[in-house]
């Protein structure tokens, strides 16, 4: 018999495989930086063992995330370039931005971290074509994320008090559990995986194992202890931008954490009481206990101890 004709070209187009990622979305605040760190250190390491990284030091500089709020702009054609280079290597992205920022109506409303997550995750899938994504998420006590976020913005310059940041929140109705469904649900995500913040380094070769594969790990820089912004530091940088708005606010944060270091004489801002702070934690740990019967979820748990 002799062979068959040529299909039509039509016919013999076949539909391009979607990327397959790990992409490690944060959350802000829960040591993501550090971890980062690690990752950019090791990356040649990781590029021999078969892993490609890409982290915010790249999708912010020459290989740009697309845009992932207001009118979509070109697509993102140098990072898919860098994936089709890369596409035998496991790819591995790390943004915390791809969430929101810590500023107050993109890190919560109401009930819900991050509102804008889930639609910014989607976007994100589409512009990469991506239809098989594992998502990693650190997460962290309500409160004690929403002091440190605050924190991040008035280092920033943005000196609203705790009040005024949270006045369209309800911090004792926000659930990790409801971010991690929301993020499940978006088309081209297969699992969600969680580990809480308070865990952290120690979680990490549980982490490495299920993103990168058995053997692939490796060891994370020292891990610098990040000592915040005393209330008086931030109170005399206010001070001293309200006198002189053309002053740099970076500048004169740094010179206010020079003159009031934080310490016990001057003590980092504690917008909640230790009332509301132990009822915080036990609402977090039954949330904790609610990700982890979540389908399509993996939570990293430590080991117990013997005799716990």
């Amino acid at each position: 018999m002799g062979s068959s004709p040529p299909a039509p070209a039509s016919l013999e187009t076949t539909i391009k495989p979607g990327l397959t990622l790990a992409i490690h979305v944060g959350a802000h605040k829960t040591a993501t930086s550090h971890l980062q760190h690690g990752f950019s250190k090791a990356r040649g390491i990781l590029r021999q063992k078969g892993v490609a990284y890409f982290g915010p030091e790249l999708l912010r500089g020459k290989l740009p995330l697309p845009r992932l709020a207001g009118k979509p702009i070109a697509a993102p054609n140098a990072l898919l370039d860098a994936f089709h280079r890369n596409r035998m290597c496991k790819l591995v992205l790390s943004e915390e931005n791809i969430l929101g920022t810590t500023r107050a109506d993109l890190v919560a409303k109401g009930a819900r971290f991050y509102p804008a997550a889930a639609p910014r995750l989607t976007r994100l899938m589409q512009a990469l074509e991506c239809r098989n994504a594992t998502i990693y998420v650190s997460i962290r006590a309500p409160l004690a994320f929403l002091t440190s976020a605050h924190g991040q913005q008035q280092n920033a310059g943005r000196f609203a008090p705790m009040a005024e940041y949270t006045a369209k929140m309800s911090p004792d109705a926000l659930r990790w559990s409801d971010l991690v469904q929301r993020l499940g649900a978006v088309p081209g995500v297969t699992r969600v995986v969680v580990w809480r913040y308070e865990d952290y380094p120690a979680i990490t070769p549980l982490l490495f194992e299920d993103m990168l594969g058995r053997g692939r790990g490796f060891d994370l820089p020292e891990r610098k202890r990040l000592v915040g912004t005393s209330a008086r530091a931030l109170d005399h940088a206010k001070a001293v931008l309200q006198a002189d708005p053309s002053r740099d606010v970076t500048e004169v944060v740094r010179e206010a954490r020079s003159l009031y270091p934080k310490s016990d004489e001057n003590p980092g801002p504690a917008p909640f009481g230790a009332e509301a702070l132990a009822a915080d934690l036990a609402r977090y740990r039954e949330d904790c206990t609610r990700i982890e019967a979540l389908p399509d979820v993996t939570f990293l748990r430590l080991p117990a101890e013997p005799g716990a």
